[in-house]
C-alpha cells in the first residue's frame, strides 16, 4: 500500500487491469531471472512433448524427403524419426498439421543434433532440428496447442559440471558461519 501512495491515483480509478499492473507483470520473468544470476540449470527454452505427427521434411538442394514422423516436438524444433544421413548445420523444409484445426506451418529449420540410436532409450537414427523462421503467431498456437501433451524428458545424463558431486575437500560455508554465529 506504501508503494500506490507514491503514486498520484488510486487503484479504484484504473479498474482491475492498470497499466501498471500490465507492466510489472511483464517485467517478472526478467527480473526472477536476474535475481538468481542467470539462466536456470535446464539449458532448453521449451518443453518438448511426446507426439507423433506426421510431417514432410525435404532438404532445400534437392527436394529429396528427409522425413515424416516426428518423435517430439516444441515450439522451438523437433526430433525427426530419420534414417538419412545428414550432418549438422544442413538447412532443411519442414511442413506439418499439428492441430485439429487446417493449420499448416511451414519453416526452414537447422539440423542441431544427429541421434544414432545406440543409447538406451533412443528411439533409432532421429535428426534434432531446430526451427528458424517459424513465425511468433506459429509458435504461440503450437504452444497452446502442445499443452496438451506428455513432456518428454532428456534420456542423457546431465554434462559432467551439472552432476559433479561434492569433493571431499569441499568446505560446507552454510554451516561453518552457522558454527561461527552459535559460538562453536
Amino acid at each position: 500500500m506504501a508503494m500506490l501512495a507514491r503514486f498520484p491515483f488510486t487503484p479504484t480509478s484504473l479498474g482491475t487491469q492498470s497499466a501498471l499492473a500490465r507492466s510489472l507483470r511483464q517485467l517478472t520473468p526478467s527480473v526472477a531471472r536476474s535475481a538468481h544470476a542467470g539462466p536456470p540449470l535446464n539449458r532448453r527454452r521449451e518443453i518438448r512433448r511426446a507426439t507423433r505427427f506426421g510431417c514432410r521434411v525435404r532438404r532445400i538442394d534437392t527436394w529429396g524427403l528427409v522425413g515424416d514422423r516426428t518423435a517430439d516436438l516444441s515450439p522451438e524444433g523437433m526430433l525427426l524419426v530419420s534414417d538419412e544421413t545428414i550432418e549438422s548445420g544442413v538447412e532443411l523444409v519442414v511442413s506439418f498439421q499439428a492441430t485439429e484445426l487446417p493449420i499448416w506451418f511451414d519453416t526452414l529449420a537447422t539440423v542441431t543434433r544427429v541421434v544414432e540410436g545406440r543409447r538406451p532409450g533412443d528411439a533409432g537414427h532421429a535428426l534434432g532440428l531446430h526451427f528458424e523462421t517459424l513465425p511468433a503467431v506459429s509458435r504461440l498456437i503450437l504452444r497452446g496447442h502442445l499443452g496438451k501433451y506428455p513432456a518428454t524428458y532428456a534420456t542423457r545424463e546431465p554434462p559432467l559440471h551439472l552432476s559433479l558431486p561434492a569433493r571431499a575437500d569441499s568446505r560446507d560455508y552454510a554451516k561453518i558461519v552457522k558454527d561461527i554465529w552459535e559460538g562453536r
